[in-house]
């Protein structure tokens, strides 16, 4: 969850399979509340929009492959799920294309390719695209994003 002004600007809930995979997204704004899933297959992404200006309940299917990567515009959570299993692939100094799905702050979504580069051992460069300014994204060695609060989730 993050605040701006001591407002709730978003919450992220993001599930990930074990080959590290997003497996659940849950995002909640001002405009409303998205959540998106991989069909058993990987084929389509599957989830709701419930906006709060009355609008209800809009289903959406979109196109999706293994390959394919959830991005929540000014976020880095969900582009570095995807950053930290190409690590072993991608080499310092290398930059690859990854089909995202762009999710933004009003629960729009776009399908785009983002160019991303490995700027040094945790450093990525996210390319900004329609005017977009370009991200770097810091990820620890357990490919998290640095910095930020984290919660266990089982204790021993």
């Amino acid at each position: 969850m993050s605040t701006a002004d001591g407002a709730i600007t978003h919450a992220l809930l993001l599930e990930v399979d074990l080959a590290g995979r997003p497996a659940r997204l849950e995002l909640t704004t001002p405009a409303g509340m998205l959540t998106l899933h991989p069909s058993a297959d990987q084929r389509e992404l599957h989830g709701n929009v419930v906006g709060l200006a009355g609008e209800g309940v809009r289903p959406l299917a979109l196109g999706w492959d293994s390959e394919r990567e959830l991005d929540v515009v000014d976020r880095p959570l969900a582009i570095a799920v995807g950053l930290r299993r190409r690590r072993p692939s991608v080499p310092v100094g290398q930059a690859i294309d990854i089909d995202v799905v762009a999710i933004g702050p009003g629960l729009e979504f776009t399908t785009i390719v983002r160019q991303v580069e490995r700027l040094e051992d945790g450093l990525w460069r996210i390319r900004g695209t329609g005017g977009a300014a370009d991200r770097r994204i810091s990820l620890t060695p357990d490919g998290l994003p640095a910095g930020g609060t984290r919660w266990a989730l089982e204790t021993d």
